[in-house]
């Protein structure tokens, strides 16, 4: 009897180590930070980039680039859907981003989940 509810509990958390390892290591990779707006720009392929100054977060430059995809959630202070083209420079926005940057000057993020206006200066 002892020796099944051993071997019950090792099974059992057995199951709870791989589920934590298949749902938590998306969200391991997340990181978020506040940043003022300088600029964005839309290259001749398409591709937006939109280019911040962080002001929280900040290791080694506060520059970065951000890839704006069609995946990117662009949202106001209330939470709704505005475009890239509403956000000006000068507005302070929060940003949340996978934590996989490219080097260089600006440091430029390939993925981008979502940026909300947190101020518009």
């Amino acid at each position: 009897m002892k020796k099944r509810i051993i071997i019950s509990c090792i099974i059992i958390l057995i199951a709870l180590i791989a589920v934590a390892a298949i749902v938590l290591p998306g969200t391991w990779s997340k990181r978020s930070f506040e940043a003022i707006v300088q600029e964005s720009a839309t290259q001749p392929d398409g591709i937006t980039r939109l280019t911040v100054e962080k002001i929280t977060e900040i290791y080694g430059t506060p520059l970065c680039a951000l890839l704006i995809s069609e995946n990117t959630k662009i949202l106001d202070g209330n939470g709704n859907k505005m475009s890239v083209q509403d956000i000006q420079p000068g507005y302070t926005v929060m940003v949340t981003l996978k934590d996989s940057s490219v080097e260089g000057n600006p440091t430029y993020y390939p993925t981008v989940y979502e940026i909300k206006v947190i101020k518009q200066d």
